[in-house]
């Protein structure tokens, strides 16, 4: 990971970000859809419930219609002679006198198909549709289930499942409260009708009902569906089921008073439709914000990494030495990362400029020392030269031109030495050389004096900088005075720098000179080439607030000043 570029790790965080923000929008989606789930689940299973309910509701009423003709007196008188007299005239005056009493009881609900009383004897006396339809063995198995419960209601499904629900209720003497059986009431019922007209809030999931009773499914008919594939349980009371490779939601009650199981299988589609929208939609919100982040992202990263390549780039351009990059195309923005390429471009510009001035003072003192050169002599011809006139001039007793011989060859000396920079005292005692010459020449016209305290001649200065400056004294002073030229050579200690004054009393000199030297207003001449060197040797070797300056004297003449740095030690 830390030997990645930036921009992968950006990256990398950005994508990460991204998918981390998309997996916890996915666990909501989840995790809110799971808590919806299962309140939609709690109310379509109360709603299932509540129709289950009104479906027993409508099973009651008809038990109390079964209640009604039980305890009915002319229906217990009928069964009474039936069961005493019977195969007699009464008994079957009786017979058709119940039939009738059935008939006013079957026209009160249009959901009973038909009623029929099983008397003592196994006589069959009925009303409505279809009242033969059961086989003598199953009216008497009827008659056993309903004997078990000693008068009280039971609901049985038919023996074709699906299409009746039976109502049984053994007939029982009330009379004299002897509770003898006198027979069985059979109520059947049509299913769909009773389911039906109970609510059609079931309707509103499409759901399929499935009645179970006794391990077998009694409703509807024609079923296919055995209960055993359901695999339901008790708790809770419900459950998502697959089925035929279609999912449902399987909602069951067990109701007490019939001890029937309503099962309701409802389409999973069906109750969850918006559900499953709201989820896809959210889905495809999420995926869209998950585009619109990586491309934010992507965006975002290379705001960052891009300018850093640039200026990499920048760096290398710069490394091969190429620092002309206002020449390239670099937009910049306005960041910290910005700031950063704007400054190093402002230090690239710095360090061209200095780099173009180091290349052009040392191009300046080159050229300063070329000059220097040339104005100076052959120093090892000329010495060996003055070395043998000075013995010459001994041999034969001319002391004043063995001296004269002497300073020039010592002054040439001086000019063999390699050193940079010299003592003030050496530099001195080479300009005594010097003026010891130009005396034998001006003689007492030439007047040269020195103060410079003992403590500042051991500081070091650059060599050979006061000779030419004094020869420049003696060209435009000394030559063409008529009377005497004094020549002064003092030094001034300021807090920065040693400033040493050379002056004369000739008849001045321009004070701008050296500044229309540097303009190109006038051109060096003579000595004037060594006053130009000198002063840019200085600023070259020190700093530009150092070199010389050229003022005028109090009465006349010219001052110059030769600023230099104090140093106890050469550089």
């Amino acid at each position: 990971m830390r030997n990645l570029k930036i921009k992968h790790k950006l990256l990398i965080f950005v994508i990460l970000g991204a998918f981390m923000t998309s997996f916890l929008g996915w666990l909501f989606v989840q995790l809110t859809q799971s808590l919806y789930d299962q309140l939609i689940y709690r109310e379509a299973t109360g709603k299932l419930h509540l129709f289950s309910q009104r479906i027993e509701e409508r099973l009651l009423n008809i038990d109390k219609l079964s209640l009604s003709i039980m305890s009915d007196a002319d229906v217990q008188k009928y069964l009474r002679t039936i069961k005493t007299s019977p195969e007699t005239y009464e008994s079957y005056s009786s017979s058709n006198e119940l039939i009738k009493k059935l008939m006013s009881y079957h026209l009160s609900d249009y959901a009973i198909a038909s009623i029929t009383v099983l008397d003592t004897h196994n006589g069959s006396h009925g009303v409505g549709l279809n009242v033969n339809g059961l086989s003598a063995s199953d009216m008497l198995n009827m008659r056993d289930k309903a004997a078990k419960y000693q008068g009280a209601g039971i609901w049985v499904g038919g023996t074709e499942p699906g299409d009746s629900f039976y109502s049984l209720r053994q007939i029982r003497e009330i009379a004299e409260t002897s509770m003898e059986p006198l027979g069985t009431l059979v109520i059947r019922t049509f299913a769909d009708k009773i389911i039906k007209s109970s609510t059609d809030a079931s309707d509103n999931y499409a759901s399929t009902l499935l009645i179970e009773s006794e391990g077998s499914v009694i409703y509807p008919p024609k079923n296919a569906i055995r209960v055993q594939d359901l695999h339901i349980h008790d708790e809770p009371n419900y459950s998502l089921i697959t089925l035929h490779q279609a999912k449902y939601l399987a909602a069951h009650f067990n109701l007490n008073y019939t001890g029937w199981t309503f099962i309701y299988l409802v389409p999973y589609g069906t109750i969850f439709k918006d559900t499953m929208i709201m989820k896809v939609v959210l889905l495809a919100l999420y995926a869209v914000v998950l585009v619109f982040i990586l491309i934010i992202g992507l965006q975002f990263s290379r705001s960052i990494t891009l300018p850093i390549e640039k200026l990499t780039k920048k760096m290398a351009i710069v490394e091969k030495g190429n620092f002309e990059l206002d020449k390239l195309e670099f937009p910049e923005n306005r960041d910290e990362i910005g700031q950063l390429s704007r400054n190093f471009d402002k230090m690239i510009d710095r360090l061209d400029t200095l780099i173009k001035e180091n290349y052009l003072k040392q191009l300046m003192l080159k050229d300063a020392e070329y000059h220097m050169l040339k104005a100076k002599l052959n120093p090892h011809f000329l010495y060996n030269t003055l070395d043998s006139i000075n013995w010459l001039a001994r041999m034969n007793g001319q002391l004043q031109i063995s001296g004269m011989v002497k300073a020039l060859g010592n002054l040439l000396r001086s000019t063999v030495n390699d050193k940079e920079f010299i003592t003030i005292k050496e530099e001195v005692a080479n300009l005594y050389n010097y003026i010891y010459i130009q005396k034998f020449r001006f003689e007492e016209r030439l007047i040269y004096r020195v103060d410079i305290p003992k403590h500042l001649q051991d500081l070091y200065i650059p060599c050979i900088i006061l000779q030419p400056i004094v020869e420049n004294c003696i060209k435009y002073a000394v030559e063409p005075a008529a009377e005497f030229c004094e020549i002064a050579i003092r030094a001034e200690e300021r807090p920065d720098r040693l400033v040493i004054v050379v002056e004369d009393t000739g008849p001045g000199m321009d004070t701008d000179y050296l500044k229309k030297l540097e303009i190109n207003e006038i051109s060096a001449e003579g000595t004037g080439i060594g006053l130009k060197s000198i002063h840019e040797r200085l600023k070259i070797l020190f700093g530009e607030s150092y070199g010389i300056a050229i003022e005028n004297g109090t009465a006349s003449g010219t001052v110059i000043k030769i600023s230099v740095p104090y140093m106890s030690t050469p550089a």
